[in-house]
């Protein structure tokens, strides 16, 4: 058993390991998706070794993608367990401070359907599918009990603060050669900061979802 545990962990460890060298190449040119050669070159492991883990570089970035998704659902879930200190303003700027310090996050999130989705088995596009389920259904249950919502109200206040969220970004993150030309101040009123958006747009949403609800201050 000791050694099957040993082994458990040096795979998870490998495995870690695949998926952070891929986050560090990602993040040098997120417009483009490295490839398995690279990644396995920057984790200083044989291109076999990493198809022994993940059959496709787009599998990789789909379990970095939702790495970075249940990290987000369980600092959501920190915030709401002590709810003598709750309120929205301190959720919302946790929530912005994640999304800040893992930038590769959105990058990825934008991709999910137009990219990482189209190189994958059925078998693990649903098996993907179900552990964010699974992980959304456990911590909107968790913002239940904290608000006193009705069962699957917190799920449903989660994911549609995650389509503001990705709308927003992608609405927002113009290309280089579009970024050089809005520099101009004419065009100030599209391309205001991408935070100072998000919790204005989010604050304004929570704000009206908890109003006939909310024990806690807005």
């Amino acid at each position: 058993m000791a050694t099957r545990a040993h082994d458990d962990a040096a795979r998870l460890a490998r495995r870690n390991t695949i998926l952070q060298a891929a986050r560090s190449l990602f993040l040098l040119d997120p417009h483009q998706l490295p490839s398995a050669a690279h990644i396995a070159n920057e984790a200083g492991l044989a291109k076999g070794t990493v198809y022994l883990y993940f059959r496709t570089k787009e599998e990789i970035f789909l379990a970095l993608l939702g790495e970075e998704f249940f990290g987000l659902m369980q600092e959501i879930e920190s915030i709401f367990a002590d709810t003598s200190k709750l309120s929205i303003p301190s959720f919302l700027q946790r929530y912005a401070a994640y999304l800040e310090a893992h930038p590769e996050f959105l990058r990825l999130d934008a991709m999910t359907y137009s990219v990482l989705e189209q190189n994958m088995s059925h078998e693990v596009l649903r098996e993907f599918k179900l552990a964010l389920v699974a992980q959304l259904t456990k911590t909107g249950a968790q913002l239940d009990a904290a608000l006193q919502f009705p069962a699957g109200r917190g799920a449903s206040l989660l994911l549609r603060t995650h389509a503001i969220t990705r709308g927003l970004w992608q609405s927002l993150a113009y290309p280089p050669a579009l970024q050089t030309l809005l520099v101009d101040e004419v065009f100030a009123p599209i391309r205001p900061d991408f935070n100072s958006e998000l919790m204005a747009t989010l604050g304004e949403y929570w704000q009206g979802a908890l109003q006939n609800s909310a024990p806690y201050p807005p």
